[in-house]
């Protein structure tokens, strides 16, 4: 494991807002899930904020290969097929209105797309219906094989490099990544010019001062798994805020431009969703489209 005393972003000093160790009982049930037990036996559930960015992190991640270890469980076709079952239809057709507006911003006749971290395919099953040719890259080496089987082009990150996109994916991520300027910059690289990016993140606005308060007045009620879904102690690591997703896309080259409305209304009626879309433009006329979902 490592541990991140600096912001992830912006490489500057982050102030520790709330500490636990793992050891206390009200962490047993966020530990019992891990294979780290004896790793975190000395160790806290530390949140840090960055004042710069804006991002709250946790100080204690997985290295790499824990990390992938741990989002590897074998699992087979009946498994992935039932997660397929499980969606309700308007979450379909939620999907479907989010890849017509990508195909309305991008002008290729058929984009080249990759969903980065597609576990079972979800998106990338919906961008290859709407006739995109589709990539994708997950940790997971069942998945990869699903989504491999469905048709979707499975490449590993070493392969990114040697290849460029008109858009990508990155839904519910960048919250899992000890290092996700890193992981921001490898993409960025890979957009053609005029491509955009989405990036889709948990959002728990009032939950850095909840532990803050916490903190203040020793009181551990907010170590409870609702309230910590959005920094789910090793597995959220990274909390963002807006601000903190433009920070990083300015730290990659890219900056916010505004998704045009008719063209985000005329693929169906979005707004009724109870999601905030945005986007980004850059330098070489590379965009990212981002959203934060509520807890």
């Amino acid at each position: 494991m490592i541990a991140r005393t600096s912001c992830p972003i912006t490489g500057e000093a982050a102030e520790v807002i709330f500490s636990r160790p793992y050891s206390l009982p009200e962490l047993a049930s966020f530990v019992a899930r891990t294979p780290f037990g004896e790793k975190l036996a000395d160790k806290a559930y530390e949140i840090r904020s960055c004042a710069t960015s804006g991002l709250v992190f946790q100080t204690w991640v997985m290295e790499e290969e824990e990390l992938a270890g741990w989002y590897s469980p074998a699992k087979d076709r009946e498994f992935f097929m039932g997660k397929v079952g499980e969606q309700k239809l308007h979450w379909f057709a939620h999907l479907t209105e989010e890849i017509l507006v990508m195909r309305q911003l991008i002008p290729a006749r058929v984009p080249v797309v990759l969903d980065f971290g597609c576990n079972w395919g979800k998106w990338a099953s919906m961008a290859l219906a709407h006739g995109c040719e589709v990539y994708a890259v997950d940790v997971n080496r069942d998945a990869a094989a699903f989504c491999a089987a469905r048709g979707i082009r499975m490449v590993s990150r070493a392969e990114l490099p040697a290849l460029q996109f008109d858009f990508i994916n990155v839904d519910q991520v960048l919250e899992h990544l000890s290092d996700p300027r890193g992981i921001a910059q490898e993409l960025a690289v890979c957009l053609k010019p005029g491509g955009m990016m989405k990036w889709s993140t948990p959002h728990h606005p009032k939950l850095p001062d909840l532990l803050r308060a916490a903190e203040s007045d020793g009181t551990n009620a907010v170590l409870d798994p609702v309230s910590l879904d959005p920094l789910e102690p090793l597995g959220h690591v990274n909390l963002f805020s807006g601000g903190a997703l433009e920070v990083l896309g300015r730290q990659v080259g890219l900056q916010r431009v505004q998704l045009p409305f008719w063209k985000w209304l005329g693929a169906g009626q979005l707004w009724k969703i109870r999601c905030a879309l945005s986007a980004f433009s850059g330098s070489f006329s590379r965009s990212i489209m981002t959203s934060m979902t509520s807890r």
